[in-house]
Order: C-alpha cells, then structure tokens, then sequence
C-alpha cells in the first residue's frame, strides 16, 4: 500500500523477458520517482513504474526514507542488481567554463547559485565546454547508497544536456524541452557549444509555455527557425503541445536509442516518454 502520500500513475511489465543480471535505471526529484528494471545491459526493459510524491502533506519522514519506502514497496530494495544508475532532479547546481572548475571555485559558484551556505562535496560533470556543477542532498544520497552500495547518482541535468549532445533525435536540434512532474528542463545549444540550461517549477500549462517563449526571447531565437525536441509524459496531441506549436514552427519528439526495446505492454508508451530514465545508462562512463 502505498497511502496518501505517493500516488502510482503506472507500472508496465514485459513479462516474457527473462534475464540472470538485471540493472535498475531510478530517476528522482522532489515530487516523482521512477524505475526501470532491464537485462542485457538495460537494452531490454522488464518493467517501468512512476509514482508521483505529495511533499505537501506533513510526514516525519525524510526524503531519503520515502524513496527507501518506494524501493521496499516495489521491492526494489530485495533484488540484487548487476547495475544500478540514479539520476536526480535539483536546482542544487550551476555551469562554468571549465578554467573556472577547480574545488573551491564550485563550492563557491554552488553557494551563490543554488543559496546553501556551505557546499559540501561538490560533483562536476564536463559537457562539451562547460562543467555542469552540483550538489545532492547528504541524507538522500546516503539513504540511496545503502541499499545500493555501487550505485552511480548523477544529476538528471547532466545526463539530459549529454543526451542532447549525442542522442540521435537530438544532434541536430538546438532547443530540448524536458516535461517532468512539477518541473521542467530547458537546454539550448549553439553549434557545438551548450548556450542555455535551467529548471522550472511551474504549475499549469501556462507556466510552461511562459518559460519556454521568455527564455528564447533572451537568447534572441527565432520561432521560425529552432528546432525544438521535447520530452516527458505528455502526448502528443494535448493541449500544451498544440499551443507550443502556434509559437514554434518545428516541434518534434525525442526518441530513444535504437538499442533499447520495449516489448509486451511496454510498447503502448509514446517513443518520447521516459527518456532521460531509460537512456541514462548511456551517459555513464
């Protein structure tokens, strides 16, 4: 049972894949948690669940005991999982010139951006000519770390600006739209260069669309002449979409890498959906 504070919006299952080792693909941020189970080095998925979190409701438990609630109620936590790749959505994080990237420079680039008085061990990520700096929080990472001692935790900021890099629906595009529960991702690239990253809170679709325009708007791109690729649980078809598209005139759809198969009642997900949760393993060195 999963009570008031989590609501389970889907958990798809091929049941015909059969594999000895298995790896577990966590996507987390304050208001979502999401696994995929796979074998043969996550090209083949087993099993995809999203749970929505309500931080809204007073609990005594910390984030770290909630998403340790998830792991043992979808028994997570039991298996024993040849590989285990945890991305993590924050607005703990900051980008520089990799000149500016040397310890003490994060921690004090992290401070003024994300407000936290003391940063303490700052992580990096290096992004073409950039450093995608960040920080997690302590009592998540160790309460992760726990029931998955060999677990590599990265920024779901890093690993989405990697993709759009090398991700073959992306190489040619130059706006990425990332819908996410509660939150959203906008990255922007010029040539071979990353121009642009943030994450929004927003509420409706309004919100959304706001940010998108607003950010183009600063950056001088012309609506006529970006490409833009979007990401998330949203159909196609829905209204934001639609309304996107009055705006910008090439709107497409990410799709995952060709290696990856979604099988059995996993092939009713759109191409778009899930993206940065089944395509991590490939920004992984």
């Amino acid at each position: 049972m999963l009570g008031e504070y989590y609501k389970e919006k889907q958990v798809l299952t091929n049941k015909a894949v059969v594999g000895d080792a298995i790896s577990l693909s966590l996507f987390i941020s304050q208001s979502s948690f999401m696994f995929a189970v796979s074998s043969n080095n996550f090209k083949n998925v087993i099993q995809i669940g999203h749970v929505t979190i309500n931080n809204t409701l007073g609990t005594a438990q910390t984030f770290g005991e909630k998403i340790v609630f998830l792991l043992n109620n979808y028994q997570l936590a039991q298996k024993k999982f040849e590989k285990v790749i945890v991305s993590v959505l924050n607005k703990d994080f900051t980008i520089v010139p990799e000149a500016y990237s040397n310890s003490n420079d994060l921690k004090e680039f992290l401070s003024f951006s994300s407000g936290i008085a003391e940063v303490k061990n700052p992580l990096a990520h290096t992004i073409k000519n950039v450093k995608f700096c960040y920080v997690f929080d302590n009592e998540l990472v160790q309460a992760l770390e726990r029931v998955f001692s060999h677990a590599i935790i990265k920024h779901a900021g890093a690993i989405n600006n990697e993709l759009f890099f090398n991700n073959h629906s992306l190489i040619n595009d130059n706006l990425f739209l990332t819908i996410n529960d509660d939150l959203i991702e906008i990255a922007a690239k010029e040539k071979n260069d990353l121009l642009f990253y943030n994450v929004f809170n927003y509420e409706n679709n309004e919100d959304i669309l706001y940010y998108l325009l607003f950010m183009m708007e600063q950056f001088n791109l012309n609506p006529l002449q970006i490409k833009l690729v979007i990401s998330g649980q949203v159909q196609t078809d829905d209204s934001l979409i639609l309304s996107i598209k009055k705006y910008i005139k090439q709107v497409n759809f990410v799709v995952h890498n060709p290696d990856i198969k979604l099988d059995a009642e996993l092939q009713t997900l759109p191409k778009h959906f899930y993206f940065t949760l089944l395509n991590q393993h490939l920004c992984v060195s």
